[in-house]
């Protein structure tokens, strides 16, 4: 029995030195990752962690780093493509937005004059197919203004830099296709949101990509020595456990309960 865990948070890279990076340590990823590798039934345990994230010790327990969105994209679809997944953990805080360009406001701001003039270029030979609107045309010239991030360091005497983001891939949306028939546990986090706020958004998550259950957790609940956490399933109940050793047992013991992994020989690689 082959598990897929990712841990951590990416980091989306601004400059060869600076990046927007999640705040996911991987220390709740690390020990789900042990009690796998402490149960017989499990083979192979791979962890795809970002690069500061926690990483447990074990024979069974392969690291493979994956630091921002794209390489863990990579990551994902090679590792699904090339071994058989029995098991998946997504519990990576991965970034919503990458960066898209960098620049500053003079730069945006010739853009912007530059669109303008081939705007009013356009209007004057009434060519009302290249005319568009002003909200427009600043939309496009914030996104294809050249960006200064080029390789190295960026400046840090410019008077101000702006950072342009778009939207990543939704990981956790590949896991059924690459893996269709694997135990997929998701997670959601809020924070400072109701109970039944956090538990509805758990459960949507759950039924949009197909999860066996999803880990629901409030920013709140999160600290030193602190971690609540409510495990969700298809039935709309749940749990709550106080701990991360309490979480990782209730997760490891969800997988091995799950009807779609009890359908098969969980002995088999």
């Amino acid at each position: 029995m082959n598990i897929l865990i990712t841990a951590g948070g990416t980091t989306e890279k601004i400059d060869d030195v600076r990046g927007i990076a999640n705040t996911g340590t991987g220390r709740l990823g690390a020990l789900i990752a042990k009690r796998f590798a402490d149960a017989r039934e499990v083979e192979r345990v791979f962890y795809v962690c970002s690069a500061r994230a926690a990483r447990p010790s074990d024979e069974k327990i392969e690291i493979i780093v994956a630091d921002d969105t794209r390489s863990l994209e990579r990551t994902i679809i090679d590792l699904c493509a090339s071994r058989r997944v029995d098991a998946i953990i997504h519990s990576m805080a991965v970034s919503d937005y990458r960066v898209r360009t960098v620049s500053t406001s003079l730069e945006i701001g010739k853009s912007v004059a530059e669109k303008l003039r081939e705007n009013d270029s356009a209007r004057a030979q009434n060519d009302a197919s290249d005319a568009a609107s002003v909200p427009a045309l600043i939309a496009r010239a914030v996104t294809e203004t050249p960006s200064i991030a080029s390789g190295g360091k960026i400046s840090s005497g410019l008077d101000d830099m702006v950072v342009v983001l778009e939207r990543t891939p939704k990981i956790i949306a590949l896991f059924r296709k690459l893996s269709p028939g694997a135990v997929l546990v998701g997670f959601k986090l809020l924070a400072n949101a109701s109970e039944e706020t956090l538990m509805r958004a758990a459960y949507d998550l759950l039924k949009k990509n197909d999860c066996d259950c999803v880990l629901a957790n409030d920013l709140r609940d999160i600290g030193e020595g602190k971690h609540i956490g409510r495990l969700i399933d298809a039935e709309r109940t749940y749990t709550a456990h106080d701990g991360k050793e309490a979480i990782a047992e209730a997760i490891v013991r969800a997988v091995f309960a799950s009807e779609r992994l009890r359908g098969r020989d969980a002995r088999q690689v």
